[in-house]
């Protein structure tokens, strides 16, 4: 068995010491400042995955031309119902009112946006917080709740209808039972 050298470092532990080390969140400005860089980050991702994909355009033969352009082909069909689908879902959980969504998913810019391999759309959030910073009318404020169902009405301001007897009682009923 191998000993443990006391000057190695793990995640849980300081130097040599063996202290735990508290994880403290992080401010406000480090987690904007964070987010700023993951934003750059995906857009310069986006950058290079565009150059690489017109390098391979170039070096390609006729068939993997004839395959990548039916793969297009097929992508352009479904890619804008799958992002607008993603998109209503996430102007929903970004407080969009519920009257307001099927616009505001228009005003998505379907060119930012691309399905990567797994199926995770990129760019959806930063368009989304887009619209919601130029249409703040069409989004809940922060203190104002989903409000309240109103009650359920009839028409002719009559009760609801009770639910139907057993078939078996029914019959119970006229014979006496």
């Amino acid at each position: 068995m191998a000993e443990e050298n006391p000057e190695t470092t793990t995640e849980d532990t300081e130097p040599a010491t063996g202290t735990e080390i508290e994880w403290t969140p992080p401010t406000k400005e480090q987690y904007e400042k964070l987010q700023a860089d993951l934003s750059k980050v995906n857009a310069e991702s986006a950058k290079r995955r565009v150059a690489l994909r017109e390098l391979e355009q170039k070096n390609e033969s006729e068939a993997e031309k004839a395959k990548r352009e039916a793969k297009e082909a097929a992508a352009s069909r479904y890619k804008p119902v799958a992002v607008k689908a993603s998109a209503r879902s996430a102007l929903l959980e970004a407080d969009a009112r519920t009257d307001r969504v099927g616009a505001l998913a228009g005003l998505i810019d379907l060119s930012r946006l691309d399905i990567g391999d797994d199926g995770e759309i990129t760019g959806l959030d930063a368009e989304v917080k887009r619209v919601k910073s130029a249409y703040p009318e069409f989004f809940r404020a922060d203190g104002e709740g989903a409000k309240p169902k109103p009650a359920k009405l009839t028409p002719g301001g009559k009760p609801p209808a009770t639910a139907e007897k057993d078939p078996w009682d029914q019959i119970a009923e006229q014979y006496g039972g």
